[in-house]
């Protein structure tokens, strides 16, 4: 089993976001609450309101110039500790105690936010040479790609996580040998338990497509 945490590049294809002040976050009486920001926990006194639904798009390229693409709908989670069934279990294996990346830990969700794919896992071709992924949001039926990188093989430096809007951690595996006959079959498989989002990069996303959806623009991919 392979555990990588991806660093996110930071290259042209970055989403372009314009400087920020108090002004332009809400009225004068006040900075509005983004949406992103909104607790995972519901009150009778302050209902929450609906999340930009996010997910995670992969590609697969072969060196005979063939592609394969997955959509992984991601779901909120507050936390490594809070991941269920296979995640878990993969997250528990490729990270023993006290070796947990700095962006996963729990001081660190004060940075980012947190999300697992509803799919836990993928067949993973053979003859895979490069893997893409982009990070899609869609809200009022538009999807939008306001992220994209490659998979990097080694993980990034506690030093360089800061400047990197897109985390990923990702574990090959092989499946329990399924037995046909006389012979035993076994799949490699490819599961990202993880997926971090610097707070302030969906934070400014959010905010820039609800505030004006008809001129927002995601990235040309």
């Amino acid at each position: 089993m392979r555990a990588t945490n991806m660093q996110a590049d930071t290259s042209d294809r970055n989403e372009h976001r314009s400087p920020m002040n108090q002004e332009d976050l809400g009225p004068s009486n006040g900075v509005k609450r983004l949406l992103c920001a909104e607790p995972l926990e519901t009150s009778p006194a302050r209902p929450l309101r609906k999340a930009l639904s996010l997910g995670l798009f992969v590609s697969w390229h072969t060196m005979g110039s063939k592609s394969r693409h997955n959509c992984l709908n991601l779901k909120r989670v507050p936390g490594v500790d809070d991941l269920q069934g296979l995640a878990r279990d993969l997250m528990t294996r490729a990270f023993p105690p006290d070796s947990m990346p700095p962006h996963l830990s729990s001081a660190a969700s004060r940075n980012y936010y947190h999300f697992t794919p509803e799919q836990e896992c993928l067949s993973l071709p053979s003859d895979v040479a490069r893997t893409q992924l982009k990070l899609v949001v869609t809200f009022d039926g538009w999807e939008y790609v306001v992220y994209e990188r490659k998979l990097l093989t080694e993980g990034p430096q506690p030093d360089e996580t800061g400047d990197t809007p897109l985390l990923v951690t990702v574990v090959e595996f092989e499946s329990t040998a399924l037995v046909i006959g006389h012979l035993g079959i076994r799949v490699q498989l490819v599961s990202y338990p993880t997926v971090s989002i610097r707070k302030d990069f969906l934070d400014d996303i959010d905010f820039r497509l609800r505030a004006d959806p008809e001129n927002f623009q995601g990235i040309l991919s």
